[in-house]
């Protein structure tokens, strides 16, 4: 008897809100509320939360204060729902040209559109926020992500450039290290292309060089895929030791974990996997 009173009991609290969303009611919150609810959501880290309030916050009649609109675009980075996040993006610069959070916004909408592979566009973007804020300290990391959009539409050469840039002239900035790793792939791969290309030149020869060549090519990827390795367990292990960091810091209300480290060292790891199953033949 008492479970059948608690199921009834929870479909009534279900059923009163489905009511409660189709009706309405849940976007009849005061401006003021859905601000300091997306607000709070975004202090811990409840990125999910914090976008369903903000977005009620700039959509309403007068819109919302830039600081609002820049939650909200953080919030769908952080949640990796790019394609929201461009769109907000473009919106900002519209409403808010002269707002300081301005450039932030800018870096995040070249870095949103090469998530979504508009590549082209995104090195407009982060060229022109390169261009208007040399001294930045997201200077260095603009020019590591125009260089990956040369780097996945096969430009090597001007890849090569700016991550060797990134490397000299910011040896201590974050992306120094992966724009390092990034010019040891290239390397990698233009060694298994000359490689080929020998083979290929040398056809009479090919029946006695064929197993040198294999030879070559075998360890090449060996020491890659180590490399590749190394570069994903370190990868694995400060994620780890950020989110450790990051929990105790929600209970705490504290944030000194940075959040835009923290994705990016997932994508890292992402990539630098797949890398390992494409070397793996996987």
């Amino acid at each position: 008897m008492d479970k059948i009173k608690v199921c009834i009991t929870k479909i009534v609290i279900l059923i009163f809100f489905l009511t409660f969303f189709a009706t309405g009611a849940f976007c009849l919150l005061p401006k003021s509320q859905a601000e300091r609810e997306g607000f709070e959501a975004y202090r811990i880290r409840d990125w999910d939360t914090a976008t369903l309030f903000l977005r009620q916050a700039v959509t309403r009649e007068g819109g919302a204060q830039a600081e609002s609109w820049y939650m909200l675009i953080m919030s769908e980075m952080y949640s990796e729902d790019y394609a929201a996040a461009a769109g907000d993006c473009e919106t900002f610069t519209e409403l808010f040209p002269t707002s300081p959070l301005f450039q932030v916004v800018q870096y995040q909408y070249g870095r949103s559109l090469h998530f979504l592979n508009q590549n082209d566009k995104a090195v407009l973007v982060l060229s022109d926020f390169c261009h208007q804020n040399p001294g930045s300290p997201q200077y260095a990391s603009a020019l590591y992500w125009i260089a990956e959009c040369f780097y996945e539409d096969f430009n090597y050469e001007t890849a090569s450039k700016l991550y060797e840039q990134v490397v000299m002239d910011y040896p201590k900035d974050p992306k120094a290290r992966d724009a390092k790793f990034r010019l040891d792939s290239i390397t990698q791969n233009e060694r298994e292309e000359k490689l080929l290309y020998l083979l290929k030149m040398t056809g009479e020869e090919y029946l006695s060089s064929k197993e040198n060549f294999e030879k070559q090519l075998h360890t090449y990827q060996t020491e890659d895929s180590k490399g590749l390795k190394a570069q994903l367990d370190e990868a694995n292990a400060r994620i780890k030791e950020l989110e450790s960091e990051n929990k105790k810091e929600v209970e705490t209300s504290s944030s000194s974990v940075s959040q835009d480290d923290l994705l990016e060292l997932r994508q890292k790891a992402a990539t630098v996997e797949r890398l390992l199953k494409q070397r793996e033949g996987k």
